[in-house]
């Protein structure tokens, strides 16, 4: 499989067994992988996805999970309220780091509305998860679990 080859010639130690455990578990849900770019998969399911993986991206070794669907508030009312809290510690905002834009495209990002709030200057690729670690990755998973039953049919 192409992300699995290419995620082992990327990543190495804890980062790459965290991301190949990661795309087994999206491929056992019925979740496709589609490359992006040589360092991007998106996984699929019914034309929908709810995650984008990118790895090794500036050469540094890292990866990261992206693109996790935010819908409105009352379609993720079921959604438990921890995961919701674990979604927006990792709100992406557009920064200016030494100088130097983000890179996300959207500088200085744009105002969006998650889970009924509003954010200020919010990158195109709004939730990301850098480099996570087992227990991110058991969340992550509940709330793919909740994407899959409640976001899909």
């Amino acid at each position: 499989m192409e992300i699995k080859d290419k995620i082992s010639n990327n990543l190495r130690g804890e980062a790459l067994t965290n991301a190949l455990n990661f795309v087994d578990y999206l491929i056992a849900k019925g979740l496709t992988p589609k490359m992006e770019w040589d360092n991007g998969c998106r996984f699929v399911k019914n034309d929908k996805s709810p995650c984008l993986i990118v790895f090794n991206m500036h050469d540094n070794g890292e990866w990261f999970i992206c693109d996790v669907p935010v819908a409105s508030e009352s379609e993720w009312n079921s959604l438990d309220n921890d995961l919701k809290e674990f979604i927006v510690a990792n709100i992406k905002l557009c920064s200016v780091h030494q100088g130097e834009l983000c890179g996300c495209g959207s500088e200085p990002g744009t105002d969006k509305n998650i889970f009924g709030k509003n954010y200020n200057n919010v990158c195109t690729s709004d939730i990301q998860f850098h480099n996570p670690c087992p227990d991110d990755l058991a969340k992550l998973k509940k709330v793919i679990d909740w994407w899959v039953v409640n976001m899909v049919a």
